[in-house]
């Protein structure tokens, strides 16, 4: 009988932390490019892909998603193995487990701001291979539990969504529908983020304005107002501006992509290949920026069975699925992949003694600063990145109030 491999959470990633394939004098600092540029295009051929399904808001984790995967894949061979590395951009040369492990301590470092949590539950009757638990532990920074699904699969999933809802801050519920957790499943890997930062420079109390959904039809919002020395960029070809705004200790920033019409939002998707989000931030200079920018609370949930295998990996669902390096015998394959992410972004600023008086620092000659203005009253793009530029999360905001 095939066992079930439950992958939930927030997406997926692979490396295989029991071969021996992998270059054993391959520099940190390389591991480190590779890692990011694998997050940055799985990213956006991620968003690609939801937003051939999707027409209105759109908030996800690619970073935890890429977790997720590369956790599963540690146990995965063969076609399997090959169709989950190419999935998330890389391949067996750019794989460093020690690079993800130290990518990992640098993200959740003395930082409250982002919350991740990733785990594995297994059932009290199946085996899963020692090599495998302990590579999730020491490199994922993985927990491991045993459960009983077999006999008590409806309040094993209460367990995990409480799990999962502690992991992160209250504001990820049911991330386990109903239905979800049989007595046939036999592993669960789980992985929740949730990210609630606060600006460097802080917005003014929000006031009532509008939003253009379309250009016919425009709904009432909350918009903040600041005025500041602010990174920004315009791209006179593909016609859009772009502002980076820090959030405390610089730890992460939202980088914004505004088309300049208020339709313009679907050409600048299409236009997406010709965009790096790096290259955009390298290109940043000071300006006197004032931004108008609406209130806006996202958390989406998506199953990414049909997302992953258009990617490039639909073995994984199947039963020719090779998760030989989890279980000694039996056959494993992944039933489902779910993720769920939250963002609340409002006015609200870090007000410590610290970060005023860096501010003071940074708002030096403004009278020198060219002046430009950046009202997002309109649909864009938004990602929020790590000073290590790996994204984090990546939406669009169509309408505020959905």
């Amino acid at each position: 009988m095939n066992h079930n491999i439950y992958s939930i959470g927030t997406g997926c990633g692979w490396l295989d932390l029991t071969s021996s394939r992998y270059p054993k004098n391959m520099a940190l600092n390389t591991s480190y490019e590779s890692l990011s540029l694998a997050n940055h295009d799985f990213s956006f051929s991620f968003y690609k892909e939801v937003d051939k399904t999707d027409e209105g808001n759109i908030f996800f984790s690619p970073f935890s998603i890429h977790v997720i995967m590369f956790m599963a894949s540690m146990g995965a061979a063969s076609k399997t193995f090959d169709e989950m590395i190419n999935t998330i951009h890389l391949n067996e040369t750019t794989h460093s487990m020690e690079g993800y492990r130290k990518l990992l301590e640098d993200l959740l470092s003395d930082n409250d701001s982002l919350k991740l949590a990733t785990g594995m539950f297994v059932d009290k009757t199946f085996k899963v291979k020692k090599s495998f638990v302990e590579n999730s532990m020491k490199y994922l920074k993985s927990s491991m539990e045993k459960l009983n699904f077999k006999n008590e699969p409806k309040e094993q999933r209460r367990y995990l969504n409480n799990w999962i809802l502690s992991k992160t801050n209250k504001k990820i519920k049911d991330l386990f529908p109903q239905g979800s957790i049989t007595n046939d499943t036999s592993l669960m890997l789980a992985n929740a983020v949730h990210f609630q930062g606060t600006w460097i420079y802080s917005f003014n109390d929000a006031v009532d304005d509008l939003f253009y959904v379309t250009l016919s039809n425009k709904v009432p919002v909350k918009m903040m107002n600041l005025v500041d020395d602010l990174q920004y960029f315009h791209d006179n070809d593909l016609k859009f501006a772009a502002l980076e705004l820090p959030y405390d200790h610089y730890a992460f920033n939202m980088i914004i992509l505004l088309p300049d019409d208020k339709d313009g939002l679907k050409d600048l998707e299409n236009n997406f290949s010709k965009i790096n989000l790096n290259d955009i931030s390298n290109k940043m200079s000071k300006y006197d920026v004032t931004v108008k920018l609406p209130r806006f609370k996202l958390e989406q949930s998506l199953q990414l069975k049909d997302i992953l295998s258009n990617l490039g990996c639909p073995t994984m669902f199947t039963e020719a699925a090779n998760f030989s390096n989890i279980v000694e015998r039996g056959e494993l394959y992944v039933r489902q992949v779910a993720h769920k992410a939250y963002v609340h972004v409002n006015e609200k600023g870090t007000e410590g003694a610290a970060v005023n008086g860096f501010n003071a620092v940074v708002r030096t000659m403004p009278d020198k600063l060219s002046k430009v203005y950046f009202v997002a009253d309109h649909p864009f793009f938004f990602s929020i990145v790590s000073k290590t530029k790996t994204i984090l999360f990546m939406g669009r905001l169509s309408n505020p109030l959905k």
